[in-house]
């Protein structure tokens, strides 16, 4: 991957997106605070993706190793860097708390059976505690790969397992909390893991459009390039397989039970628009890609994996909205959605350029020294 190219590329739509995006924001927050929150809360979750996914493949590589790090760990490293801007981030949806969540209001909750669980104190409790996990994970792993000189010095796999394991309950939960509580009185014990498939789905498909688009066309083809980027689009494959899996099993698991406690849920993004969205959801997140990726010559071809990638992260895009919009009757869908999507995504863009930098001065430092003890 070229990364002075990457880096001015990212700086570029960064700051283009941020300033659009802001202005928008800023807009909403002082004339649609309903709208604003809603939209606000989609593209942090939508967002949030990148960093947290790219800790949680670093860490699976950490255990099982793979011959797809060497290219992609400069940008799954500098993905997982910018994780701490997400703390600060999460600051409007702990200011909009009584305009997102319905259980905050007290003629509410007391008609709640999980108001032990669903209740300001703990909610932020367990947000303090989700950042500080993936805040720290990643912290351990960037200073753990600082003090080994940026080498490729084995990890202890025990703190890595313990990470994987912890990430993925703090994704599962996460979701749980700030999208499934939109709706407090619905449930769905499967609910966790798809959206922990989907995030990493997200993530996955940012890091190849990354790599595929930022490197030089001679370079694509050479067998280093290729042979690395089929292997992860094989993971990403098993992702989506599993993916679809989970939601079509929550869907079957609803339907058989046919209880209206629980067949309101889907009943509400049937409806138009969501109807259309969820044909769309089937196509992007599943169909386009299962017969594009089973086919193992497709997944050789860079240029074809990073379109599926562009259209996955579309319809990761569209997938945060169909969860969490119907729930909101009250902001619906509105031109605030992608402008503030776009406005976070200018921010966490700047920062990922920052750290692609400065990881990347790293890496040319240690191949130098390397080089340097070689040739000495």
């Amino acid at each position: 991957m070229n990364v002075t190219r990457a880096v001015a590329h990212l700086l570029r739509l960064g700051l283009i997106s941020a300033l659009a995006g802001g202005g928008a924001a800023l807009w909403g927050y002082l004339n649609e605070p309903h709208a604003f929150f809603a939209a606000w809360l989609a593209g942090f979750y939508f967002w949030l993706a990148m960093p947290v996914g790219a800790l949680a493949l670093l860490l699976i590589w950490d255990l099982t190793g793979g011959r797809w790090e060497p290219i992609a760990r400069l940008p799954l490293s500098a993905m997982a860097a910018t994780m701490p801007v997400f703390i600060v981030l999460f600051l409007p949806i702990a200011a909009g708390m009584s305009e997102l969540y319905s259980w905050t209001r007290p003629a509410v909750a007391r008609g709640l059976r999980n108001g032990w669980y669903l209740n300001p104190t703990f909610f932020f409790v367990r947000a303090a505690l989700y950042l500080l996990i993936w805040n720290g994970f990643a912290a351990w792993r960037a200073r753990w790969r600082a003090g080994a000189g940026g080498s490729d010095a084995p990890r202890p796999q025990w703190v890595s397992a313990l990470g994987v394991m912890l990430c993925g309950y703090a994704l599962s939960f996460a979701g749980i909390d700030w999208i499934m509580s939109t709706e407090p009185r619905w449930f769905s014990s499967i609910y966790g893991m798809i959206v922990a498939a989907g995030q990493f789905i997200a993530a996955l498909s940012f890091a190849l459009v990354l790599l595929v688009f930022e490197t030089p066309p001679s370079r694509r083809g050479a067998a280093r390039f290729t042979s690395p980027t089929a292997a992860l689009a094989s993971i990403l494959l098993a992702v989506v397989i599993f993916f679809a899996y989970a939601s079509f099993c929550q869907w079957l698991i609803v339907w058989e039970e046919n209880l209206h406690s629980e067949i309101h849920w889907f009943i509400a993004r049937w409806r138009y628009p969501w109807g259309a969205v969820l044909y769309a959801l089937a196509a992007a997140q599943f169909l386009v890609p299962f017969v594009v990726l089973v086919w193992t010559p497709a997944k050789r071809r860079p240029r074809l994996v990073g379109a599926v990638c562009v259209l996955l992260l579309l319809g990761a895009v569209l997938h945060v909205w169909w969860l969490l919009l119907p729930s909101l009757p009250a902001s619906g869908f509105s031109w605030l959605d992608p402008a503030v999507l776009v406005g976070i995504g200018g921010i966490w863009l700047l920062v990922l350029a920052a750290a692609l930098r400065v990881l990347g001065q790293q890496a040319r430092a240690s191949e130098d020294a390397r080089q340097g003890l070689i040739h000495g």
